[in-house]
């Protein structure tokens, strides 16, 4: 594994744990020797970009992505068109139906999110830079559905990870999902990544080049009645295509 590459899963990893990771929980997930690793974090830690409480004696403290991280990822966002655009968007769309949007994007077999507006009620958070399984959300099944089948195919044989007990892990079952959301113009999932939480996602269209991003609207179950899913699948549409509208001008 290149250094650059080492750079990169190590921040993933902190990126997308739930809590603050010890040293030995990383050497188990990278599969690095130790004494590899603890050079790595510490140049990572001396840049800010990885915070490490006690700061001395690697080997005994945690870790979390560190304040200096978001500089890059700063600018990023900045720099990116759709995420400029969006940001209204997501606002109007979340005020209309009082539930958190999303701007997600296909990266390779993952989604990541690039901007969100959560409700006052919202149950996961703020989760810009969250990667997760294509496959698994609303929003990814809403842009793979947009996809070839040989590409679905290749995302696919790289694994499919349950998230909860109601994730589909079925090839034929997730290709099912696929064709119904081609027919209706977004996709639905009801508690398949986060328990307890239902997303309605569709595809943001692209004039030219392949579709890589999808808005999605993340609703508790307990709000996400018949209903009020018809009433954010047309906020999400609407959303979606007045990106699409805004990044052709």
């Amino acid at each position: 594994m290149g250094s650059e590459s080492l750079t990169l899963d190590l921040l993933e990893r902190l990126a997308a744990a739930p809590d603050r990771m010890t040293f030995d929980a990383l050497v188990r997930q990278v599969g690095l020797p130790p004494d590899v690793l603890r050079g790595r974090l510490k140049q990572l830690v001396d840049r800010g970009w990885v915070d490490a409480r006690p700061a001395d004696g690697l080997d005994h403290a945690t870790f979390a992505i560190g304040v200096a991280a978001l500089r890059p990822a700063s600018a990023f966002l900045g720099g990116d068109r759709a995420v400029r655009r969006a940001g209204p968007i997501l606002s109007r769309a979340r005020d209309q139906v009082d539930e958190s949007f999303r701007l997600v994007r296909l990266d390779g077999a993952a989604i990541v999110c690039l901007a969100s507006r959560e409700a006052t009620h919202d149950l996961v958070g703020p989760v810009v830079g969250k990667r997760m399984p294509a496959h698994g959300s609303a929003s990814g099944r809403a842009i793979l559905a947009q996809r070839g089948r040989a590409e679905v195919e290749a995302i696919l044989d790289q694994g499919i990870e349950a998230h909860t007990v109601d994730s589909v892990v079925d090839r034929d079952a997730l290709f099912g999902e696929l064709a119904e959301c081609r027919a209706h113009g977004w996709a639905y999932e009801r508690g398949q990544v986060v328990p307890g939480v239902g997303c309605i996602a569709a595809a943001v269209p692209s004039s030219g080049g392949p579709v890589n991003d999808a808005i999605s609207c993340g609703v508790p179950l307990a709000r996400l009645t018949d209903d009020h899913a018809e009433e954010v699948a047309v906020c999400v549409l609407r959303a979606s295509r007045e990106l699409a509208t805004a990044l052709q001008g």
